[in-house]
């Protein structure tokens, strides 16, 4: 009898317990942090419960992450993947702790930790997200080839993923911060073509002015009035140098503008990139809340500068072939 009494016991505290973690989980979904917290802090702490303590781990960290108490959830994860290095919640874990590694701006941690969910759990339905996040991290990092390829491969393997919007915004900043680059190298490229510009005109206008001080010279023996070809000469040199001034005018007054419509981008961009990075990431598997028409708004500032820079240029190149 006293068996089958220890049975019924061990068997009521086993129920109990599962009641205990659901009535946990209850309060979860109701949005009651604390309470779920309390809760499942109990769970782990019942020696009889080891059964019912993985998934008591798992939802502390959940809470912990909801009441935005990061320290606790990445505690949490730290002993979950200790203790149950092959438990059935160890992928999901793995993803909740590369967000909290984003989240502290631990960009390659956090890489990490995404490439051993995805390699855990390539067919789980967080597997886009947890590629989106990689490529944020990447981004941040400033590997821009690599971040790209993460954006891109959302949006053609997985067009119906909730990050298919974020990660097309992504690849089309991206692309203006490549065009930027390429634009910045004709700029310099074109600087230095002013520079050696301005040094022929200063040397040829040097000469010029010689060749004037000679000829003004030999006029001088000439009889008053006559009109002789060094008066020709010298007004065609004149001419020169005037024509020389205004095309070296020009050509600074475009470099200027171009410099002035590349800061304009350089501007956008960087505006563009602090406040993604400031962004606090949303809630896990959460869809991201659509911004697109201010995302759209900010591209197209951005390409309208990056215009306005080629175009100057433009002309900055056809004014070098003249």
């Amino acid at each position: 009898m006293r068996k089958i009494a220890l049975t019924l016991m061990l068997a009521v505290s086993v129920i109990l317990v599962g009641q205990e973690l659901d009535r946990g989980i209850a309060a979860f979904k109701a949005e009651r942090w604390r309470d779920a917290l309390d809760i499942f802090g109990s769970v782990l702490a019942d020696p009889q419960a080891t059964a019912d303590q993985p998934e008591a781990l798992y939802w502390t960290t959940l809470a912990a992450m909801a009441m935005g108490d990061q320290a606790t959830a990445e505690r949490s994860i730290q002993v979950y993947l200790t203790t149950y290095p092959k438990g059935a919640r160890v992928p999901d874990l793995l993803y909740q702790k590369g967000r909290i590694q984003y989240g502290r701006n631990d960009w390659q941690g956090a890489l990490v930790s995404f490439a051993a969910f995805m390699q855990a759990a390539p067919s789980h339905e967080l597997y886009p997200s947890a590629l989106y996040w990689s490529g944020e991290c990447m981004y941040a990092l400033g590997r821009l080839d690599e971040a790209r390829r993460a954006f891109v491969a959302i949006i053609t393997k997985y067009p119906n993923s909730v990050k298919v919007e974020a990660a097309t915004y992504r690849r089309d900043l991206i692309d203006l911060e490549f065009r930027e680059e390429e634009l910045l190298r004709l700029l310099t490229w074109s600087h230095e073509e002013s520079l050696r510009t301005v040094e022929d005109f200063r040397r040829k206008e040097k000469s010029y002015e010689q060749a004037i001080t000679v000829y003004q010279k030999e006029l001088a023996d000439i009889k008053r009035g006559a009109a002789t070809d060094s008066d020709k000469l010298i007004a065609d040199l004149r001419s020169q140098v005037a024509d020389l001034s205004a095309k070296l005018g020009a050509s600074q007054a475009d470099l200027a503008a171009a410099q002035s419509a590349l800061a304009a981008a350089k501007a956008a961009a960087a505006n563009e990139r602090q406040t993604a990075l400031q962004a606090s990431p949303p809630a896990p598997g959460s869809v991201v809340p659509s911004s697109a028409s201010l995302d759209a708004e900010a591209l197209a500032a951005k390409a309208r500068a990056l215009d306005l820079l080629a175009f100057y240029l433009d002309k900055l190149s056809g004014g070098g072939s003249q």
